[in-house]
């Protein structure tokens, strides 16, 4: 299971949308009263089936219901308005980012010789050209090791890639992770990254997952394929932008006091789920989890991680920049 993003980036994700199709912008669907009562009767069971709050999912599915029945979804023909209306109504009660009604696009038969990969294949090539979401590594002056990271893919597919990034870096003085476009991901390659800045076996995060009533923790791994960086001084960049696994992150170092949070307030996501088909047109994102941090017994939801150091996501990279210079040169005083 993965936390949600918006650009669909991760396997539970894309494979909803190589076999349902994907989502489509630019033709216009029209609807008409019947169908925009399936769509509204679909999310309220699915949403009261299934969302991490009983209660909240209660309230939600009875006021799109009292939408409906009113005639404010009336004049909402098209399928893309309706959809937003929907994920606005449904935010507007649960105030959760995470869940989102979308249109699919119906996907046009082909004929079966021409079917030369699965989904996930496809998937795999599609990580492997954005090489599984590190869009640069740099030793910076100082020996300060960057990295732009964009999303925590799948962790099986990820693993090898991260070990060499980790490789690269493993001799600087300081780190900087920008997260700044970051959008989230995999819990399991989170836990992974933070594995490597830990000494001691930490308890990083965990997760509540509603089906079960069961809460899955996340510990720094015992073995890992490198050496550890536990003292290494480490910033983090962040910016409004920065969402849901990527805070998760964050938040699992500022917790711990294991890393200086510069930037930006992030997004405010912090509850786990997947895509679910309501009819052949629409899908919705349902929560179906969420996170307690071990530290502070909450999360990041609704508020974001909070950065240490506060700035604009436009100079965030250089102020850490100079932080990690000079936390360079006393980390290699006391080496």
């Amino acid at each position: 299971m993965f936390y949600l993003i918006p650009r669909f980036k991760l396997l539970s994700v894309l494979l909803t949308t190589l076999v349902f199709s994907s989502i489509v912008q630019s033709k216009s669907i029209e609807l008409n009263k019947e169908q925009r009562k399936e769509v509204v009767e679909g999310i309220s069971k699915i949403v009261i089936e299934n969302y991490v709050f009983p209660k909240v999912a209660q309230k939600n599915a009875n006021f799109i219901q009292e939408q409906f029945k009113s005639g404010k979804y009336n004049e909402i023909i098209d399928a893309h308005k309706f959809a937003e209306q929907l994920t606005i109504d449904l935010q507007k009660i649960n105030h959760d980012k995470h869940m989102e009604v979308r249109v699919k696009k119906p996907q046009k038969p082909q004929p079966e010789q021409k079917q030369s990969s699965s989904p996930y294949l496809e998937y795999l090539k599609q990580e492997q050209k954005e090489n599984y979401g590190f869009k640069k590594i740099e030793i910076l002056e100082g020996n300060v090791g960057y990295i732009d990271f964009r999303y925590f893919s799948g962790f099986d597919s990820a693993k090898e890639t991260v070990d060499g990034v980790l490789k690269v870096i493993k001799n600087t003085d300081a780190v900087i992770f920008d997260l700044r476009k970051n959008d989230g991901g995999s819990p399991e390659l989170v836990q992974y990254i933070c594995s490597y800045f830990f000494g001691e076996k930490t308890h990083l995060n965990s997760l509540y997952w509603r089906k079960g009533n069961r809460t899955q923790e996340f510990w720094t791994l015992d073995e890992l394929p490198s050496e550890r960086m536990p003292d290494v001084p480490l910033f983090v960049l962040t910016s409004k932008y920065t969402f849901s696994g990527a805070e998760e992150f964050a938040y699992n170092f500022k917790t711990r006091k294991r890393a200086t949070i510069v930037g930006e307030s992030t997004g405010g996501g912090a509850n786990p789920g997947g895509p679910i088909e309501i009819n052949e047109l629409f899908s919705i994102n349902v929560p179906t989890g969420r996170a307690i941090n071990p530290i502070t017994q909450t999360n990041w939801e609704g508020t974001g991680v909070l950065p240490n150091i506060k700035t604009s996501s436009t100079n965030a990279f250089d102020k850490a920049y100079l932080l990690a210079k000079s936390s360079a040169e006393k980390y290699r005083k006391q080496k």
